[in-house]
């Protein structure tokens, strides 16, 4: 379950720091004379970033404390790697179709992140499997 938690920090670390870079470059690259982070739509794909950023740390920052004090059970871990993956996956691709063709590119560091992300995703099930965990847990755990 340790396992687990730290593949899921690891990916809200990387998504943040995806997100970071995201921003940093939609300040800077002109289109059409303007910033293009002025432009409404990429505005509001970003702030889709952060939430889902802030919701995958909520719930990292809630399992970390418990694994402070206890052992984390299976439910727990389940529906951290899950909420986890989703949220760097979303931020990975937003990130690179932001960036376009660069994003692609070992010259940015949005593709590093995106290959390693994807590595973590997968390693100790993905996300789909971690959702279906999850639920059968909560079904039996609901069930007793």
């Amino acid at each position: 379950q340790r396992g687990r938690l730290a593949a899921a920090a690891e990916l809200v670390a990387l998504a943040e720091a995806a997100l970071d870079a995201t921003l940093a470059y939609l300040r800077l690259r002109k289109q059409f004379d303007r910033i293009i982070g002025s432009f409404q739509a990429l505005q509001h794909r970003a702030v889709d970033c952060y939430v889902q950023l802030r919701l995958a740390q909520g719930v990292l920052d809630e399992a970390l404390h418990k694994a402070a004090t206890a052992d984390i059970d299976a439910a727990t871990a389940h529906r951290v790697k899950a909420r986890c993956v989703h949220a760097a996956q979303l931020i990975m691709r937003e990130a690179i179709q932001m960036h376009g063709a660069i994003g692609y590119t070992e010259d940015c560091d949005v593709g590093l992140y995106v290959k390693r992300a994807m590595v973590l995703a997968a390693w100790l099930g993905n996300g789909h499997a971690h959702r279906r965990r999850y639920a059968k847990t909560e079904i039996l755990e609901g069930a007793l």
